[in-house]
């Protein structure tokens, strides 16, 4: 690979979307998917707008980093599917990402401890801790399906809460702990590229053939005809 290269990074796992574009370890340019829930139409033209007003073409791009979830389903699968598509199309090395990852990097930098809670569902969500260090962390309790309590039981303080929708926290857990906006639960492209660049630092790329999203449950489709039809 040249020393200089473009690098592009995709986020799709929420009701909001976001592209990134790079040269190298510089951070070029994001767009903003226009509409919610539309990733299925608007992602590619966002790239090619984005990639055209800098001069980049398809065949300029070396690495391509993406959101892997957990979050939305239809999101997640038409974000992924183009990063493999523009690694398989071309020389292009692929780089998935933690969802839970990226949201940490939304906690403000003088955050000591964060965790970030996705998938609410049955009073479970899926969960980690990461410690903060200025603009990096790193997990300290790793992701795992958990009740409130029983994330905060593990918790250091003081915690900020990154999540949207989150469950109840119970009063005897509620000492040091602070709830962050919703704003903080949007998952951003330029974390994705943060996180990209230094996974491409550290790591072999993703085969392009086996990366899938990270689904922690069963779409809610599958559990309703499992309870319907499952016995038969």
């Amino acid at each position: 690979m040249p020393d200089t290269f473009y690098n592009l990074a995709i986020e799709t796992s929420g009701r909001s979307g976001s592209v990134s574009l790079g040269k190298s370890d510089v951070l070029i340019d994001s767009a903003d998917l226009p509409h919610k829930r539309r990733h299925n139409v608007e992602l590619l033209p966002t790239i090619d707008t984005l990639c055209k007003k800098h001069d980049v073409t398809p065949n300029n791009i070396a690495q391509v980093y993406v959101s892997l979830g957990p979050g939305s389903f239809t999101g997640l699968r038409v974000g992924i599917t183009t990063a493999k598509m523009l690694a398989l199309a071309g020389n292009v090395e692929l780089f998935g990402i933690a969802t839970l990852d990226v949201l940490a990097e939304n906690a403000p930098p003088d955050t000591q401890h964060v965790a970030v809670c996705l998938n609410l569902k049955h009073d479970t969500v899926h969960s980690a801790v990461y410690q903060r260090d200025g603009d990096t962390g790193s997990a300290i309790i790793k992701p795992q399906l958990r009740t409130m309590p029983e994330l905060l039981q593990e918790c250091p303080r003081p915690l900020h809460i990154i999540g949207d929708p989150l469950p109840t926290i119970p009063d005897e857990h509620a000492q040091g702990v602070t709830v962050l906006d919703p704003s903080y639960a949007v998952g951003q492209s330029k974390a994705v590229w943060q996180l990209g660049r230094r996974a491409a630092k550290t790591r072999k790329p993703d085969d392009p053939m086996t990366l899938a999203p990270l689904y922690i449950r069963e779409p809610e489709a599958v559990e309703l005809w499992n309870r319907r039809y499952g016995e038969q």
